[in-house]
């Protein structure tokens, strides 16, 4: 992990949220139609919103992908569903979503890791 507990100082660029600027692991599946795509990976740049995940194979615009990771000191990991919202290269952002109580109930607790951390 690395830049623990930066953020940025500014919301710039007419974001949500802020950005909490460390490198986690994580496993991203994506699943549609056609395939099922499962990585592990990298994620950084996370906040209340979302998350940045390094990908070495293609992913659509669009997919829905479940991201899986346990943040620094803390324990069990966090799953989180989200969808591909944009790519720069082989980044991309996924904007988490919560269509459940359970899918919420873990999007609470992202946030509260986020808080702890400073974001």
């Amino acid at each position: 992990m690395t830049n623990e507990g930066q953020t940025d100082n500014a919301i710039a660029g007419g974001r949500r949220w802020r950005r909490s600027h460390l490198t986690v692991p994580v496993r991203v599946t994506v699943e549609n139609s056609e395939r099922v795509n499962v990585m592990n990976t990298r994620g950084s740049q996370m906040n209340d919103g979302g998350i940045t995940v390094r990908a070495d194979r293609e992913l659509a615009i669009g997919d829905e992908a479940e991201i899986k990771f346990t943040p620094p000191h803390f324990y069990p990991f966090v799953r989180l569903r989200g969808v591909i919202r944009n790519r720069a290269g082989d980044l991309y952002g996924v904007e988490f979503l919560a269509n459940s109580a359970t899918e919420s109930r873990q999007l609470g607790l992202f946030r509260h890791i986020l808080l702890r951390w400073g974001a």
